[in-house]
């Protein structure tokens, strides 16, 4: 696509000579007129709206004030790409920068499309220290260099790009509400039913965990490069391929152990444990990074599988079970724990079918939001550089 835009008259800056990271904190939170809290797990990769968030009145170690307008971003891990325009006023974890823009020279409007962008993320990836769980620093990201566009061609920028995420945003509301009917119409299923329940594992071949130390050494902007699954790319039921990134062929090559075969459940692990989508052919092959893969034995549906981890019922249990306070993280030896009803392959069968029934009307609405996403990235990559 083509904006036609004129980049003649735009400026390189540094990020931190027109960007301030916030760090002004609340002594007594659960005192105060603020009763919100943002932890990482509260913010979706790929997703600038918050549309869950913490009680502080259930106690809170967290300290960051957050204000109206700033721009939130996910220090730690900095992969999973977690960017959020804050429209409230919170408290936050200290794994999240507040960023705020120095209005005489970039709008606060324009700000969470720039911390979105590829050549922000690659900079804060190759500043990242830590191998378990990497993070970045100010001082690095303030480093960072950009071409930066004068106000009013900002201003233009971004009421393009907000107009395309705000219609995004509507059109994620009204799949959901289908797809909030569907999942109660599994959950009452699974809680009233007679089945008897058994440890998840009775059912499984084979769990095992994707890339999770350091994958940005495999990275390769080679389009010829295997394609790389990160929990951003699940979603409940279903894979945003969208925003992907890809493995050197020789480095996947030797990492077997994480590559999709079809018929594979994949599980997010870090940020929304839980999220779980059954591997297709059109993802078969790919690899994964800090995702669970799971493959059921002969008694287990793998769609049957994806739509109890994805349901109320069975995010009850995965909720108990994830550990963590800043970011919730659900591992294998909690997959393992779990109860699932057991029933026949025919009745998982027909279960399956009620679902989708009801579910049929929300598949326009999702390749909808995900055009309209791929719209959102290719004017960010016209505008801000990547791919």
């Amino acid at each position: 696509m083509s904006l036609g835009i004129d980049k003649s008259t735009w400026q390189r800056v540094a990020f931190g000579d027109v960007v301030r990271n916030v760090n002004e904190t609340v002594k007594d939170a659960g005192a105060g007129a603020i009763d919100r809290l943002i932890a990482m797990e509260h913010m979706d990769p790929g997703e600038l709206k918050i549309e869950r968030w913490g009680d502080i009145a259930n106690g809170t170690t967290f300290t960051r004030r957050v204000r109206p307008g700033q721009t939130l971003f996910g220090k730690r891990r900095a992969y999973q790409r977690k960017v959020a325009y804050a429209e409230f006023d919170a408290i936050c974890s200290g794994d999240i920068y507040t960023f705020e823009a120095d209005e005489t020279r970039i709008l606060g409007e324009f700000l969470p499309f720039l911390v979105q962008s590829d050549p922000f993320f690659d900079h804060a990836l190759d500043t990242s220290a830590g191998s378990l769980s990497p993070r970045t620093n100010w001082r690095e990201l303030a480093d960072f260099e950009f071409e930066l566009p004068p106000l009013d061609e900002q201003k233009r920028i971004a009421n393009l790009v907000w107009s395309v995420e705000r219609h995004r945003q509507a059109v994620r509301g009204q799949a959901a509400g289908a797809e909030k009917l569907a999942e109660e119409v599994f959950s009452t299923e699974l809680a009233t039913a007679p089945a008897e329940r058994v440890a998840l594992p009775k059912l499984l071949k084979e769990v095992t965990v994707g890339v999770v130390v350091r994958p940005t050494q495999y990275y390769t902007n080679d389009p010829a490069g295997v394609p790389a699954l990160r929990g951003l790319n699940i979603a409940p039921g279903g894979f945003d391929l969208a925003d992907l990134v890809r493995f050197r062929p020789e480095s996947a090559s030797a990492l077997k152990k994480s590559t999709l075969v079809s018929g594979d459940v994949a599980i997010v692990r870090t940020g929304r444990p839980g999220d779980a989508a059954v591997v297709t052919d059109d993802v078969a092959g790919f690899n994964c990074i800090d995702l669970i893969i799971a493959r059921p034995g002969p008694e287990l549906v793998a769609g049957f599988l994806t739509l109890f981890l994805n349901s109320t019922y069975g995010r009850a249990q995965i909720a108990r079970l994830s550990a963590g306070t800043a970011q919730q993280h659900f591992n294998v030896g909690a997959l393992k724990k779990l109860q699932i009803p057991h029933f026949s392959v025919e009745e998982q069968g027909e279960l399956i079918h009620r679902v989708e029934l009801v579910r049929s009307t929300n598949s326009l609405s999702h390749a909808e939001a995900t055009q309209l996403r791929r719209l959102r990235n290719a004017i960010l990559a016209e505008t801000l550089g990547g791919n």
